[in-house]
C-alpha cells in the first residue's frame, strides 16, 4: 500500500515517521536489495520508493525499479524508454527497471485467479506496440526470476563472510539454550559429557580419513568429509591453477621490447636471463589470490564438516551447549591458525618467485637440454612460418571478436578469449585467435542474453544462460566498450531467437553440446602440426614470431616462449601441489589434533559440567521460541553450504 505519511482512524500521529524509519533500517543495510516500486502513471520524479532508494544507494548499484500500473498511462504515452535505456533524464539503477501490470479491484473482486492474471499480463505486453519486442525483459514472472537471480549471486559475493556471521549465531543461540537446558531433562553426567566429546573427534577424524561410518548419513547420495575437502583442491583450485596462461595477454612485440631493454647499451649477444626470469616473477604472483581463495573455501568447509557431524550424532546433538562449544572450539582453532596458513600460502609463492631455478631436470632450459633444443627452435625458424591452421568457412561466422570470460568455476578468474559466433547455433570461444580447438562451445539457441554490469561489478559486460540449466550454466563476459558489448548482446538475442543453420561440411553438425563443454575441431588436422606446437605454442604466437621479424629476432621470440611456458608449467605444479599439503598442515590437522584436548578442558569443573548439561525449567517458552529460531537458522546454514558448491 506504500509509505503512509497521514495518520487515519487510530492510527499513531507519527505513523509516517514510525514507517519510514522501519523501511530505512532494512534498505540502509549493504547487503540489502531493494526493490523501489511505483506507479508508472506518476512522474518517477516523485517517487518515494525511488527517493529512499537513491538516499541509501546513491549509485543505484543494489536497486531495482519496479512499474507498475502500465495499463492505466495516459494514451499515447509508454514506458519504453525506461525499461530499454534510451530515456536518459530518470534515475539511474544499475540493475535497471522492470515493468508489470497486476490485478484491477475489478479483477479481485470477481475473483480472477494469479494464473489468469499472469496470462492477461503477457498478453497485454505481446499486443502492446511499444513492449511486444521486449516482452521476456517484462511481467511478474520475469521479475521473480530476475530477483531470484539477484539474491543468489549476492549471497554467493558474500558467502565466506556470511558464513562465518552465521556460526557465530547458531553458536550464540545454542549457547543460550544451554543455559535454558533441556525440557525432557535426561540424566547427565561428567561421564556422558566426556563420552560424547571422544566419540565427537574420533568421528571428525574418520570423517577427514575417509572411514566409513555405519551410523552417519549416506556416503552413496554426495560428498562427504575430507571427499568434499579433496574435492575443492582437485576439481575447483587445481583447474583454477592450471588456467592461468602466462603466454596469454604475451605477444612477439612486447618481448622484443624486454629483451633490448633489459640488455641496455650496446644490447647483447644472447638472450639475458633478466628477461626470463623478469617475465616469469611478473606471472607467479597471479597464482597467489587463487591459492588464498583455496585456503578460505578448505576453512569454510571444515567449519560445515564440524556442524555437519554434531547434527548427525545424538550424543551431542541433545546437548545444544556441548554441540555449541564443538562449534565454536573447532572455529577458534581454526582461526587462530587462518593467518599463519595464509602466510604460508603467500610464502610458498614468494619463494617460487624470489628464486627461479633454472636447473630444475623438468625445465627445457636445463643445460642438459638446452642445445638440442635451441637447434631445433633455429632449424624450424628457418623453415618459416608454420602452414596456417585448417579454414573455417567464412559464410559459418556470424560474429566475433575478442572478450573477457569468467564462469563455471568457485574460483571465478577472468580470462581473455577470442570468440566466434557461427551460424550452427554455437557460440565458440578461444584461448587464442587463431587456436584450431576451442576452450568451450555454449549451445546458444533457447539461452538468455542481457547486460550484467551490476551483477559482475564491471562495465560493458553481459551474460547468457539456459533458463532451465542451474547457475552454474551462467557465462559472463566483458567487452571493450559499450558500443561492442551492446552490438553482441544484439548478435546473441537474435541468434538465441533463431533455428540453427547446419552447414552439411560443420563439423559441430552433429555434436549435441551443452553450454561449457568444447567440441573438437574435425577439421583440424593434427599431423600437419609440429610436435612443439602440439605441447603447448599456439598458433598466435608462431604466427607473431614469423611477422616482420629478423632470425634473430624469431629465433630469440621462439627460444623465450618455449622457457616461459615450460618454467611456469613446472611452477603451477609445484603451487597445486604444496597449497593443499599447506592447508592440512596448517589447518586441517590442526583441528583433528587439538580439538578433543581443547573440549576435555571445558569440563575441567562441576560448574561447566552443569552449564553444559542442565537448564533451568523456568524458560520453556524461551526454550520454544529458540528452539524455532535454531531450526531456521540451520535450515540457513545448509542452504548456505549448498551455495557454497554452486558457480555463477
Amino acid at each position: 500500500p506504500g509509505a503512509t505519511k497521514v495518520a487515519v482512524g487510530d492510527q499513531p500521529k507519527d505513523i509516517g515517521k514510525q514507517i519510514r524509519n522501519m523501511i530505512m533500517s532494512y534498505a540502509s543495510k549493504p547487503n540489502c536489495l531493494i526493490l523501489a516500486v511505483t506507479a508508472a502513471n506518476t512522474d518517477l520524479a516523485n517517487s518515494d520508493a525511488i527517493e529512499i532508494a537513491k538516499e541509501v544507494d546513491p549509485q543505484g548499484k543494489r536497486t531495482l525499479g519496479v512499474l507498475t500500473k502500465l495499463d492505466l498511462m495516459d494514451r499515447g504515452t509508454d514506458a519504453r524508454g525506461i525499461f530499454t535505456g534510451e530515456d536518459t533524464n530518470l534515475p539511474n539503477l544499475a540493475l535497471g527497471y522492470v515493468g508489470v501490470v497486476n490485478r484491477s479491484q475489478a479483477d479481485i473482486n470477481e475473483r480472477k485467479g494469479i494464473a489468469s492474471a499472469r496470462e492477461g499480463e503477457m498478453q497485454y505486453f505481446s499486443m502492446h506496440p511499444s513492449y511486444s519486442d521486449i516482452q521476456d525483459k517484462l511481467g511478474t514472472a520475469y521479475l521473480v526470476k530476475k530477483c531470484s537471480q539477484m539474491l543468489l549471486k549476492h549471497i554467493q559475493s558474500v558467502l565466506p563472510q556470511l558464513s562465518s556471521d552465521l556460526n557465530k549465531v547458531i553458536a550464540q543461540k545454542e549457547k543460550e539454550m544451554a543455559d535454558m537446558g533441556e525440557i525432557a531433562n535426561p540424566k547427565r553426567s561428567r561421564a556422558d559429557i566426556t563420552q560424547a566429546i571422544l566419540k565427537f573427534s574420533d568421528r571428525f577424524c574418520r570423517s577427514i580419513d575417509g572411514k566409513l561410518d555405519p551410523d552417519g548419513p549416506s556416503l552413496t547420495r554426495e560428498l562427504t568429509g575430507g571427499a568434499r575437502i579433496e574435492g575443492i583442491f582437485h576439481d575447483v583450485f587445481a583447474p583454477a591453477i592450471g588456467d592461468i596462461d602466462i603466454l596469454e595477454q604475451l605477444g612477439a612485440d612486447e618481448v622484443q621490447t624486454l629483451i633490448r631493454n633489459v640488455s641496455g647499451l650496446g644490447g647483447s649477444l644472447f638472450i639475458p636471463n633478466s628477461a626470463f626470469v623478469a617475465l616469469v616473477t611478473q606471472n607467479i604472483q597471479r597464482l597467489e589470490d587463487p591459492s588464498l581463495q583455496c585456503v578460505q573455501l578448505a576453512y569454510s568447509e571444515v567449519l560445515n564438516i564440524v556442524s555437519m557431524i554434531s547434527h548427525n550424532m545424538p550424543q551431542v546433538d541433545k546437548y545444544p551447549a556441548l554441540k555449541s562449544t564443538i562449534v565454536e572450539a573447532a572455529n577458534q582453532i581454526l582461526r587462530e591458525n587462518y593467518e599463519p596458513c595464509n602466510k604460508l600460502t603467500s610464502v610458498m609463492v614468494a619463494m617460487e618467485r624470489n628464486r627461479v631455478n633454472m636447473a630444475h631436470p623438468d625445465f627445457i632450459g636445463h643445460r642438459d637440454n638446452f642445445g638440442e633444443f635451441t637447434q631445433q627452435v633455429e632449424e624450424e625458424a628457418a623453415q618459416g612460418p608454420p602452414p596456417p591452421p585448417a579454414k573455417t568457412l567464412q559464410r559459418t561466422i556470424v560474429k566475433e571478436g575478442h572478450a573477457n570470460k569468467k564462469g563455471g568455476n568457485a574460483i571465478v578468474l577472468w580470462q581473455k578469449r577470442y570468440l566466434i559466433m557461427k551460424k550452427d547455433g554455437t557460440l565458440n570461444y578461444y584461448r587464442h585467435m587463431g587456436d584450431p580447438e576451442p576452450a568451450g562451445v555454449i549451445y546458444v539457441p533457447g539461452c538468455i542474453v542481457e547486460r550484467a554490469d551490476a551483477m559482475v561489478g564491471k562495465r560493458c559486460s553481459f551474460q547468457i544462460y539456459h533458463p532451465a540449466g542451474n547457475i552454474g550454466k551462467t557465462f559472463f563476459f566483458q567487452l571493450q566498450n559499450e558500443q561492442e558489448a551492446n552490438d553482441w548482446v544484439q548478435c546473441l538475442k537474435e541468434e538465441c531467437a533463431k533455428e540453427p543453420e547446419v552447414e552439411d561440411d560443420d563439423p559441430n553438425a552433429d555434436n549435441n553440446l551443452l553450454p561449457g563443454i568444447a567440441a573438437p575441431a574435425a577439421d583440424e588436422d593434427f599431423d600437419q602440426i609440429p610436435a612443439t606446437r602440439q605441447r603447448g605454442l599456439t598458433d598466435r604466437i608462431h604466427a607473431a614470431i614469423h611477422e616482420n621479424l629478423g632470425m634473430r629476432e624469431k629465433v630469440e621470440c621462439e627460444i623465450l616462449f618455449r622457457l616461459l611456458h615450460s618454467y611456469f608449467e613446472i611452477v603451477k605444479k609445484n603451487i597445486a601441489d604444496q597449497v593443499p599439503k599447506a592447508i592440512s598442515l596448517k589447518l586441517i590437522n590442526k583441528v583433528k589434533e587439538e580439538l578433543c584436548a581443547r573440549l576435555l578442558m571445558e569440563i575441567d569443573s562441576e560448574d561447566k559440567v552443569k552449564q553444559l548439561s542442565a537448564v533451568s525449567d523456568e524458560v520453556k517458552l524461551k526454550f520454544e521460541k529458540t528452539k524455532g529460531t535454531l531450526q531456521l537458522l540451520h535450515e540457513s546454514q545448509a542452504i548456505l553450504r549448498d551455495l557454497s558448491f554452486s558457480t555463477v
